[in-house]
């Protein structure tokens, strides 16, 4: 039997500086732990279908822009499936695909992913970016909001705030401060929608000491008030991958 590994080799600095897919008997992944190549190069094991062993089949990782809900993810996988991938491996903003380079090539592949409204990613800046707005999203719809966004997106990322603020406003064009902000205000659209919450809950729910400092802010960004916008009975929100 064979197995798909996937190899992430690291130098010191903990830059990669190769990464691909190799078929290897079962015997060498054992093997690899007892002579020493265990704890050095980094593997992730896929055990091989029918399909997978024919030698026209390509493995291949994806870097995506775009993926940013859980809807995204259905979508891409849905369409990669339909158009005769096996997908491997998908996650927000990553998806590992096999696929015969007889029935479907890499270009169908983009174009896929492209006309799904994602774009591939090619440089490690906006990789960076692309993973700062996806914690952004979390913090602001998973979270209580009591500890300071900075520091939770240095906790989670482990790099340097100053660092990930400038290489957000290069990539984005606004801050994350302001990517923030217009982040709430969908949020708060989304709950006033929901209707379980009054407005005074929304404002303190979402980081705000009084609602009115909410509806300032709302109306500042959308032209009228919260409670204005509750009124009108209608959906108004703006998609997420479109902020």
């Amino acid at each position: 039997m064979h197995v798909l590994i996937r190899v992430c080799c690291t130098c010191r600095l903990d830059k990669v500086i190769a990464l691909g897919y190799i078929s290897v008997p079962v015997w060498f992944v054992w093997a690899s732990f007892f002579i020493g190549y265990g704890p050095g190069p980094q593997f992730r094991y896929y055990q091989l279908t029918e399909s997978m062993k024919d030698q026209n089949r390509i493995t291949e990782e994806f870097r995506v822009k775009g993926m940013i809900c859980s809807r995204c993810l259905k979508v891409l996988n849905d369409e990669l499936r339909q158009a005769g991938a096996e997908i491997l491996e998908i996650e927000l903003g990553r998806v590992v695909i096999n696929y015969s380079s007889q029935k479907i090539s890499r270009s169908h592949i983009e174009r896929v992913i492209r006309e799904n409204e994602f774009s591939l990613i090619w440089d490690k800046e906006t990789l960076l970016a692309e993973q700062t707005k996806r914690w952004v999203i979390n913090y602001i719809w998973n979270t209580n909001l009591e500890q300071k966004l900075s520091g939770f997106l240095v906790d989670k990322m482990q790099a340097n705030y100053g660092s990930l603020s400038r290489n957000f406003s290069r990539v984005f064009g606004k801050t994350i401060e302001r990517y923030s902000l217009l982040l709430k205000i969908e949020r708060a659209k989304e709950l006033v929608e929901y209707g379980g919450m009054n407005l005074s809950e929304i404002a303190y729910s979402l980081g705000y000491q009084n609602p009115s400092a909410l509806s300032k802010q709302f109306k500042k960004e959308t032209g009228m008030s919260l409670r204005e916008y509750q009124k009108l009975g209608i959906t108004r929100r703006i998609p997420l991958d479109k902020i």
